[in-house]
């Protein structure tokens, strides 16, 4: 999910800047699409946290989500969190905040008023003892592996090339710094590393052994396909791997693989 989405979101925004296109970017999964969590979460989508600070982050995940309902396989139905009375202070501050970004939802206070409201949406509705219900009328859920397909779809419209069973194996360190992400199909120069959260890594700068000619030389590894050395990608740690490349903009033809 992560590297999708980083691919596509980079590929739309060098195609608004004008300084490249989807085709600059590269996706490399040690398995495939879906492989991961991403795959199989429950795919709940909510802003119902403990945190602050995500609120607004949270707020505009699900505006991604309500931007393509069927291409993302998301159904809007809302989310809603019932409460015992010990977790009445911290649902009302969840509310506020939610409130306070526009993010639209519905408190609901004291024990007759939550069961009225609970039946009202389900008559067979029998769990006692809520005194707090919080009705997030956005979010709701989507199918994990659709979803995770349809992100994919989007990513390839863009031109972006996803490269499944690519593992990668290493980064080669210089004077302390990355100049290169290896793989088991070759490495892949790059001129600095960002290290993000999930224990990501995303790479970035002009392959340092790219050669210059407009052949593309064969991977090695178990693979032969080919791939383009060019501006963007992203890495994580796990199941699911990708990288992001950022060099000058070349020709398709002069695009190639570090070996």
């Amino acid at each position: 999910m992560h590297g999708l989405s980083t691919a596509w979101h980079l590929a739309r925004e060098l195609e608004a800047r004008g300084i490249g296109s989807g085709r600059d970017v590269v996706i490399i999964d040690k398995s495939d699409v879906g492989a991961g969590a991403s795959g199989i979460a429950c795919g709940t989508i909510r802003n119902n946290y403990f945190q602050p600070a995500m609120r607004e982050l949270m707020a505009h995940n699900v505006s991604v989500w309500e931007s393509d309902p069927e291409a993302f396989s998301y159904h809007p139905v809302g989310f809603l969190q019932t409460a015992p009375e010990a977790m009445h202070s911290d649902v009302v501050q969840i509310y506020q905040e939610q409130k306070a970004i526009g993010y639209d939802s519905v408190l609901v206070e004291g024990e007759e008023a939550c069961r009225a409201y609970m039946l009202d949406m389900f008559p067979d509705w029998q769990a006692p003892g809520a005194t707090t219900v919080l009705h997030e009328k956005q979010g709701g859920y989507a199918n994990n592996q659709s979803s995770l397909d349809g992100l994919a779809a989007k990513a390839r419209a863009m031109g972006v090339q996803i490269y499944p069973g690519t593992q990668v194996t290493g980064l080669r360190l210089s004077g302390g710094a990355v100049t290169a992400v290896e793989t088991d199909r070759g490495a892949i120069g790059c001129d600095r590393l960002v290290v993000g959260q999930a224990h990501g890594f995303a790479t970035s700068g002009r392959c340092s052994s790219c050669p210059t000619a407009s052949t593309s030389p064969t991977l090695t590894g178990p693979s032969t396909r080919r791939g383009p050395c060019g501006p963007t990608g992203r890495y994580r740690r796990g199941r699911s791997r990708s990288i992001r490349i950022h060099s000058r903009p070349l020709p398709a033809a002069s695009r190639p693989w570090c070996t």
